[in-house]
């Protein structure tokens, strides 16, 4: 055997009665989780138990009720508790079991790691047989010695991937009620269902003589953490391979839309660029115009040219027409500004034309008769009106004392 030891793995699981028909659907391999398992691989073998067990259980726990209920009801009648008698025998038999969140039985699992089941050579032990033999053996005998007849049924999975051992666990126990012994199912009368740490210690003592170990302590490790002032280790929760089958699929479904997702995004923004790009094509060629409408020209007689391929109901289109109206407003606030700021450059420089020539009119007029400078005074200030009106910089401004065109005298 190799110098790597492996752990023996032992795990229990709640089991209620009513999950022993899903169990045989299972081990007949006509229900359940099916994906794990290789058909080309022999069937699970049954090692403990009749082929009817599941009926023989399920009838030895009705059984159990209809017992328990009869000394229940003779229990009232002995007491005189009528009324309480007709009440009980309304409602029928009850569970012969304490409820609780794990249920009266246990489902148990053995197994190892699957290097170890394929090793073929050994220097501790004798390999007369194959180590699913050895495992087989010890586990069949570990049962018995710790659970006797209440092992009623066990099998071993040789069609997964790797072997491993089921049982179920009955838990049957005489108790003291209604002035008579009754039988019912209680898990913890057994030390090793009440103790998991000494179940642990127990596998790993009994298939210790084939080269397998006990299991990691965490308990104990995280006692010493906590004792030594350090952060105690995280306790990992054992999932099903069941469950994690249906989560792993989940993710994996989860992802695979997620890629899809991104690639129609991927593919839905290729169109819109490639819409952009051909709404600019066709505004630059003078096609349409920058809301997307088709441009008339000479040469189409005053009909609308043929319209350029450019997807509308696009988000590429929307944006397109978006970017193109602000830039063309843009640039016809710039044209306009710039036309504003032309004009009134030469309206200025008019203006300064006409007030020299004013000057100059105004020298001249200083000669002239009084008649005649009352009427070049009238001229002038007709000419004043209508400067002011054309002069943006005195625009606004009422004519003062201080203006330049004065009366001459």
């Amino acid at each position: 055997m190799a110098s790597k030891k492996h752990p023996v793995v032992l795990r229990f699981e709640g089991m209620d009665p009513s999950d022993i028909g899903g169990y045989e659907a299972h081990r007949y391999r006509k229900g359940g989780d099916l994906g794990h398992i290789d058909r080309n691989k022999p069937k699970p073998r049954r090692l403990i138990g009749s082929e009817t067990w599941a009926e023989e259980a399920r009838a030895e726990i009705e059984l159990m009720k209809v017992e328990t209920f009869a000394a229940e009801l003779e229990d009232l009648d002995r007491r005189n508790r009528r009324k309480d008698l007709k009440k009980r025998r309304t409602e029928g038999p009850r569970d012969p079991w304490r409820a609780s969140r794990h249920g009266p039985m246990r489902e148990l699992i053995l197994t190892a790691n699957k290097d170890w089941f394929e090793q073929t050579e050994s220097s501790d032990v004798e390999f007369s047989t194959s180590q699913e033999e050895l495992f087989e053996e010890r586990a069949v005998a570990w049962l018995r010695d710790n659970f006797g007849d209440d092992v009623i049924h066990a099998r071993a999975d040789l069609d997964e991937q790797a072997y491993h051992i089921h049982a179920v666990i009955m838990p049957r126990a005489t108790v003291k009620k209604y002035g008579t012994e009754c039988r019912v199912l209680q898990p913890s009368i057994h030390p090793l269902i009440k103790d998991y740490e000494a179940a642990q210690d127990s596998v790993g003592e009994w298939f210790n003589e084939i080269g397998l170990v006990r299991g990691e302590k965490r308990k104990q490790a995280i006692r010493d953490a906590l004792n030594d002032g350090r952060t105690p280790p995280i306790n990992p929760r054992h999932v099903r391979p069941t469950e994690w089958r249906v989560k792993e699929e989940k993710r994996l479904a989860e992802k695979a839309a997620e890629v899809e997702i991104r690639e129609r995004d991927l593919v839905e923004r290729e169109d819109d660029a490639a819409t952009v790009l051909a709404f600019a094509d066709a505004v630059a060629a003078g096609e349409i115009d920058t809301d997307g409408r088709p441009v008339k020209t000479a040469k189409a007689n005053g009909n609308p040219q043929t319209q350029p391929s450019v997807k509308k109901a696009t988000l590429g289109f929307a944006s397109a027409r978006k970017a193109f109206r602000a830039v063309a407003k843009r640039l016809g606030a710039r044209a306009e500004e710039k036309a504003r700021r032309e004009a009134q450059e030469h309206i200025a420089s008019e203006v300064a034309e006409i007030r020299a020539a004013d000057e100059i009119i105004l020298e001249i007029a200083r000669a002239f008769s009084q008649d005649q400078r009352e009427r070049i005074a009238q001229i002038r200030r007709t000419l004043t009106a209508k400067i002011m009106a054309l002069d943006p910089r005195v625009k606004g401004r009422s004519k003062g004392p201080n203006s330049r065109f004065e009366e001459p005298q």
